[in-house]
């Protein structure tokens, strides 16, 4: 298990971008999940970028942490409309598709780590009528 690393940054108004890697053990899903409430404050209609390269999955302790937390984590979607994930990890992508497929209102969207520019541009783009952007 690898020291994890998050930070998150508001962009914009309406843009988040995170850095994760390595794996997030209880700890670091407590301050994680404290920093992105923080960020997020205020947030209508937003998007994320995440920046995910090294990534592991995490620890038990971190999930419950994220079940402890679901009312607030789900309060925290409800202000994104768009996702898009930078990885190399096919894990993390097939987790993006799944929960693109799962969570009303929320498109998300596997990059590969060198296409930023074209995630971005993809955020940037309006959400499509039928929520598929």
């Amino acid at each position: 298990m690898t020291t994890p690393l998050f930070h998150s940054t508001r962009e914009s108004d309406t843009l988040l971008v995170i850095e994760a890697h390595g794996a997030m053990d209880a700890r670091a899903m407590e301050v994680a999940l404290t920093l992105l409430v923080d960020e997020m404050k205020g947030m209508h209609h937003g998007a994320c970028l995440v920046r995910a390269e090294g990534v592991e999955w995490p620890s038990l302790g971190a999930i419950g942490v994220e079940i402890r937390h679901w009312v607030q984590m789900m309060a925290m979607v409800e202000k994104l409309d768009k996702v898009a994930v930078l990885t190399d990890e096919g894990w993390v992508r097939a987790i993006a598709s799944i929960e693109s497929a799962l969570i009303p209102n929320l498109v998300i969207r596997a990059f590969a780590p060198d296409q930023e520019d074209a995630a971005r541009a993809w955020l940037a783009e309006p959400l499509s009528q039928d929520a598929t952007a």
